[in-house]
């Protein structure tokens, strides 16, 4: 379709492998397995979309500047955060796949120094949450995910992890970045 060669013609310069991190799904594939269009559709259409037809004072990271700069009160700011990507970051390493419940419970000990090391307090149902792999059910992996994205924020926020976005004109105007990643594409 389109021409491509394949899926990875559909990847912006933050979806490439890099030496730290695989490559990530293209924000636009649709079909088949590890499909992050659909959720990118679903968030535009559901969240997105009314927002902003009811003016909702919204920012988004890196297009309108930096991420400190942008913060304001009363004012929301979107960023992208790959999952993957924050996990390195933050130390955490799985026993198999997330989508697995023992895999995520295992990387609880590894979630609690992290959120620690961030000054990250837990509220009694967040502890117990990690404590059960975030659930037997099939949104745990969505609830692991939103943990990371969470602590991602709060390094970049803190200063543990630099609000980087690449000096290209394309990614600022265009593709935008992933929060939090400093690694550039691994040549091909």
């Amino acid at each position: 379709a389109l021409g491509l060669a394949g899926a990875a013609g559909l990847s912006r310069w933050c979806d490439r492998a890099t030496a730290e991190r695989p490559a990530g799904a293209p924000l636009f594939w649709t079909l088949g397995a590890n499909q992050t269009g659909k959720a990118a559709i679903s968030a535009w259409r559901d969240w997105l979309a009314p927002s902003l037809s009811t003016g909702a004072p919204l920012r988004f990271w890196p297009f309108e500047g930096g991420l400190h700069a942008l913060l304001a009160p009363g004012r929301a700011v979107l960023a992208e955060v790959y999952p993957a990507e924050a996990m390195r970051h933050l130390g955490i390493r799985l026993s198999g796949s997330k989508r697995v419940r023992e895999a995520r419970r295992a990387a609880g000990p590894d979630l609690r120094l992290a959120m620690a090391r961030l000054g990250v307090v837990a509220s009694a149902g967040l502890a117990l949450a990690v404590e059960e792999g975030f659930g037997a059910d099939a949104v745990g992996e969505d609830r692991f995910d939103s943990v990371l994205g969470l602590l991602c924020l709060v390094a970049v926020l803190d200063g543990q992890r630099p609000d980087f976005v690449p000096a290209d004109p394309w990614i600022q105007r265009w593709e935008g970045w992933v929060l939090g990643q400093t690694a550039m594409p691994a040549p091909n």
